[in-house]
């Protein structure tokens, strides 16, 4: 079996050369990109619609992209994107605000070449442009956020979910910890989309999001979800490279026959 996922994998396309990347380069932007090579495609990136205080009201761009599995709205849809600059920070609750983004799953650590650190964690509030974060709830690997937009008084209610353990280009060694994320998750109203980040936003980032999708749509009864190449292939389409190493294509087949396993065998 591994060997032909093996072979799956190695089947999977780069759509860099194939799609158009064009306002991440422009020299504005160039800045806001944590890597040269990881940039969204103009066609799914996330355009800000509002001037912060720190940008040019015809300035839209923050290294992020919409991922879609389905067509519909009874799946999950997500945001995927890199971890935030400080030069960033503001652009990155703007979208959070903007988009009205229900939870952010954190699949990385906070340090200054991966992720910087975008949560006031010192202070419990921190002001950021024209948005203040609140913490207002801990608890060991979440918090309840409160964000507010300053110019409108506005407020908007986020869960923050971090795994700091899941290595880079690596996978965990066990399935347990991401799969109490999906369960965190799936409740949640599929309306607004959910914020993925690692650090680049495409490895880490696209394994969970394939896993969280793929479980959904078999619940579903959607039989297409059992095609995970295809699936890996449409999210690639959306943001380059998503599910970056084969270490990872394999384990979103492990998490996904965990999760299924155990969902039945508590249905008995």
């Amino acid at each position: 079996m591994w060997s032909d996922l093996s072979e799956e994998f190695r089947s999977l396309s780069d759509m860099r050369l194939t799609k158009r990347i064009s306002v991440a380069h422009y020299p504005a932007n160039r800045g806001k990109n944590r890597y040269i090579d990881v940039l969204p495609f103009d066609d799914t990136r996330v355009q800000l619609n509002s001037s912060t205080t720190s940008r040019t009201s015809n300035d839209d761009y923050i290294n992020a992209s919409f991922i879609k599995a389905t067509g519909d709205n009874r799946v999950a849809t997500f945001i995927s994107t890199q971890g935030p600059l400080v030069n960033t920070f503001e652009d990155f609750w703007e979208m959070i605000y903007q988009y009205q983004c229900p939870a952010i799953v954190m699949v990385t650590e906070f340090d200054s070449f991966k992720c910087d650190k975008y949560l006031p964690l010192r202070n419990g509030r921190g002001a950021y442009g024209k948005y203040d974060v609140a913490i207002m709830k801990t608890r060991t690997d979440n918090h309840q956020l409160w964000l507010r937009n300053v110019q409108s008084g506005k407020v908007h209610s986020v869960l923050h979910i971090e795994y700091p353990g899941w290595p880079d280009h690596g996978v965990p060694t066990n399935t347990g910890a991401v799969r109490q994320i999906w369960k965190r998750l799936h409740h949640i109203p599929t309306k607004h989309p959910i914020v993925v980040h690692c650090s680049a936003g495409i490895g880490r980032t696209g394994t969970y999001i394939t896993i969280h999708t793929t479980i959904e749509r078999i619940l579903l009864g959607d039989k297409r979800s059992y095609d995970i190449v295809e699936t890996v292939k449409n999210f690639r389409s959306q943001r380059p490279g998503m599910v970056q190493t084969e270490q990872q294509y394999k384990f979103c087949y492990r998490v996904i026959a965990d999760e299924l396993k155990d969902l039945l065998d508590s249905d008995h």
